[in-house]
């Protein structure tokens, strides 16, 4: 089904979608008739000067004056009272302007809930220039104890001071974004009873609701992100389309909420998990979970069945370790695709299924394979609800060019060809590219919404191989990848990985083959992993790969972390010892406490093992720091602090907090335990490997850093007991990421800096051309080298192609 019939009754959804849009969402629109009124709203804090009206460009906007020169505040901040409900939305909008971004390290906005807040950093990209600045709920973080998303009383902006020079900044329009009925047809149902029962699953629901919303909003739909404790029935009436993705339990308020929507004729896409009253309603039985209990990829991909799904992928790759059991009520049902292991082997597992009113995945989204789950994930919004295609044809014909900072077709073609230099091979892509462009463009104003979906695809796909071919390889470069896996690539083995990186034009690889607690090698320190009994020696293999290829093998340790995978009687022991970390609440850490004398030899003994074992490249240290400023404050450290100090440390922890007595001198107590593993692994394992490089991944600002988590880096530059560090610069800002190398190399001297590039960390998601990008910005900088995180299938089959066309290409 190529055009979808309906034709006028899209069109009228889209037009009523604009109208919608222009209602009003506005929480401030910077438009003050004079200085006194705008004041009056917009209270500065202590040492910062008041807001002015403005006119900036044409537009009406809120001037906020940035004193840093000859002052001492550590941030400029203006607070807004305000009373505002943004359980329904997905977050706010603001635009913003700046003539001088360089004297502010981070802007943040705060919203004060109850005894508490949410916060999120934001970093603009331009200057002289008015643009759109996102902060979805899903980055703005809790501090204290904030009473929901309901209760919003205070919004607060701050410009972190970076340098002593004034600045100013100017913002206007702020607004909330994704709202049902406003700018958003689809609710993503948010999971936040299950964080507040169970507050270890946070990450999980982050990472599964961050990827459908996402995925919808790269296809050009606009969603909400209701929680799931205060959703209403009247609230999902302005939506088209209800997801949940993942939330294994809900509310009975949600449940009756649900239930009325699709008793009005509600539509839903669910996945994993359903309870008893939605199954019923949606015409779903369930069964139990079947688990690839070998871990052997029998639930490999998802294939569809031919023509079930207009619009969706063949195959959409996705290695699930279990599904749900689950199959249509009544014949009106049917399966849609089914699982199949890495031959293309029926798992005899139902993966999509489909009802009158709801589509069922039987497992979560996860991140691989990503331009083909977003077209599945598309195919499946547009089965439910036909009126989908028109709005996400439309966006993704206006979003098609963005690449390597251009915002359009033309400029992108324009951009690429400048770079190619008239190369034939650049030149036949864009030609393609253009012929593809065509087809889209007539499909458009055809109404095949599927034809144009197909179509774009190609278009950015062509146009993004352009250019990747346009750019040029650095001789004698470091370029490496983070793999955080000890088995490397799932679906891979040791020697497919590294082969497919050398080929790409890497030359070293991190990979996690240790933790606190665990080894993923016959280890005699540490507590062996069990998998290593079935599937051998990861380090041996992975070394063995490494030098067939010739790609350098740095060993990953994590440190003091004991990691998910350590024995629970290993970590039961270091608890009976008194070996892990308290907080400063009293609160067990699992990370060993770096004071104890024993968990530093541990750490130390460990690494030198794998130097003195295998012939590897490099020892590389992770977590070699305190998890945060609030720990570690048990019992072990008061005593081997005081015996330190001389004296006993009576008020506890209260003389070694912010204000304490002891609390310069604990700070460099705290420095000086990890500065102890990091020397001694340095002096040891050079003395039984001679040669062997010894590195660290380290968080970015040296000067905060080596008080709030102890990690001194600068002084182990300068003691030489480093040979080169990566900082982990995960952001989606270039302007931030350049800003940070600039500040890293000066700290780090003479000590090489290859910076970390987060491509799929968890608080950055950069394309290929962006990941390209900062690996232009590190060159500029004349580092050496870089590091991406992380190596997984998403990025062994997909980026490195992508990178080895021009970027990394061998010679």
């Amino acid at each position: 089904m190529k055009h979808l019939p309906g034709f006028r009754m899209v069109l009228l959804f889209a037009l009523t979608l604009a109208w919608l849009r222009a209602e009003d969402v506005t929480i401030d629109s910077g438009l003050y008739p004079v200085a006194a009124a705008a004041q009056a709203v917009w209270r500065p804090m202590k040492g910062s000067v008041p807001v002015v009206p403005a006119e900036v460009q044409g537009r009406a906007a809120l001037r906020l004056p940035c004193n840093f020169a000859g002052t001492t505040i550590e941030r400029a901040s203006w607070d807004r009272t305000v009373a505002l409900d943004l359980a329904g939305c997905r977050g706010l909008q603001f635009e913003f302007f700046c003539t001088n971004l360089a004297p502010v390290t981070q802007f943040r906005i705060y919203l004060q809930s109850g005894e508490g807040w949410y916060a999120a950093s934001f970093q603009p990209e331009l200057e002289n220039a008015w643009h759109t600045i996102t902060v979805p709920k899903s980055a703005l973080k809790p501090e204290g104890r904030p009473a929901g998303w309901d209760r919003i009383t205070t919004v607060r902006l701050s410009a972190w001071r970076g340098q002593d020079t004034d600045t100013e900044f100017c913002v206007r329009e702020l607004r909330r974004t994704g709202v049902l009925g406003q700018d958003a047809s689809i609710a993503v149902l948010r999971a936040e009873s299950l964080i507040r029962a169970l507050p270890r699953e946070g990450r999980s629901v982050e990472q599964y609701t961050t990827a459908m919303t996402e995925g919808l909003a790269a296809a050009g739909l606009g969603c909400a992100t209701p929680s799931d404790l205060e959703v209403t029935a009247a609230q999902l009436q302005a939506a088209r389309l209800v997801v949940l993705p993942y939330n294994p339990t809900l509310p009975p308020g949600a449940v009756a909420a649900l239930l009325e929507y699709l008793k009005a004729g509600g539509r839903l896409l669910a996945f994993y998990e359903l309870p008893a009253e939605l199954r019923a309603a949606a015409q779903l039985e369930f069964g139990g979970l079947t688990r690839d209990e070998e871990k052997r990829g029998r639930f490999a991909a998802m294939h569809f069945a031919a023509g079930a799904v207009a619009g969706a992928p063949a195959v959409v790759a996705q290695r699930s370790w279990l599904v749900r059991e689950a199959k249509a009520a009544t014949d009106a049902g049917r399966v849609l695709a089914e699982w199949r292991d890495e031959q293309g082997r029926p798992s005899g597992a139902a993966a999509v299924i489909a009802t009158p009113n709801c589509i069922f995945v039987t497992h979560v989204l996860l991140n691989d394979d990503r331009v083909n789950k977003r077209r599945m994930l598309l195919a499946l919004a547009g089965q439910l609800v036909p009126e989908l295609w028109a709005q996400s044809a439309a966006a993704s014909m206006a979003k098609l060019g963005r690449v390597g900072g251009a915002q359009n077709f033309e400029a992108a073609v324009a951009l690429i060809a400048a770079q190619a230099a008239a190369q034939p091979r650049v030149q036949t892509a864009l030609d393609e590219a253009k012929a593809l462009h065509d087809r889209a463009r007539q499909a458009l104003a055809a109404g095949k919404f599927i034809d144009i979906m197909e179509h774009a695809a190609a278009t950015e796909r062509r146009l993004l191989e352009a250019f990747c071919l346009a750019q040029r390889p650095q001789a004698d470069e470091f370029r490496a990848f983070w793999c955080h896996s000890a088995f490397g690539v799932q679906g891979q083995s040791w020697d497919e990985t590294i082969r497919r990186l050398a080929d790409a034009g890497f030359t070293a690889i991190l990979p996690n083959m240790l933790w606190g607690g665990v080894a993923f090698y016959p280890s005699k320190t540490l507590p062996v992993a069990a998998e290593v009994t079935a599937r051998g020696d990861q380090i041996a293999q992975c070394l063995a790969a490494c030098k067939k290829y010739g790609v350098q093998m740095h060993v990953w340790k994590v440190n003091w972390n004991t990691g998910h995978a350590a024995p629970a009687e290993f970590r039961e022991r270091m608890r009976q010892a008194r070996r892990l970390q308290w907080s400063a609440k009293g609160e067990e850490e699992p990370w060993l406490c770096p004071s104890h004398p024993e968990n530093q030899a541990l750490e130390i003994a460990a690494m030198v093992e794998v130097a003195r074992d295998y012939d590897v490249t490099g020892l590389h240290f992770d977590y070699i720091r305190y998890p945060d400023s609030e720990h570690c404050f048990c019992a072990g450290c008061r005593a081997r602090f005081g015996q330190i100090a001389g004296v006993e440390i009576v008020r506890w922890p209260q003389d070694v907090l912010a204000g304490g007595a002891r609390r310069e001198a604990w700070l460099e107590w705290r420095r000086s335990n990890i500065t102890a593993v990091v020397r001694a692994v340095s002096e040891q394992a050079r003395a039984v490997r001679p040669g062997i490089k010894i590195s660290a991944a380290v968080f970015r600002n040296w000067a905060k850093d080596r008080d709030g988590v102890g990690q001194d880096w600068k002084l182990w530059c300068e003691r030489g007991w480093v040979d080169f560090l990566c900082p982990m610069n995960y952001t989606e800002s270039d302007r931030q990421f350049d800003a940070w190398i600039t500040m890293q190399q000066a700290w780090a001297g003479k000590t090489p800096v290859y910076p970390g590039i987060g491509e799929s960390a968890s608080n950055s998601r950069l394309s290929a051309d962006r990941v390209i990008g900062q690996i232009e910005i590190a060159r500029r900088h004349r580092t050496g080298g870089f590091t991406i995180f992380n190596l997984g299938s998403t990025e062994s089959r997909e980026l490195l192609p992508l990178l080895s066309l021009g970027a990394t290409a061998k010679p």
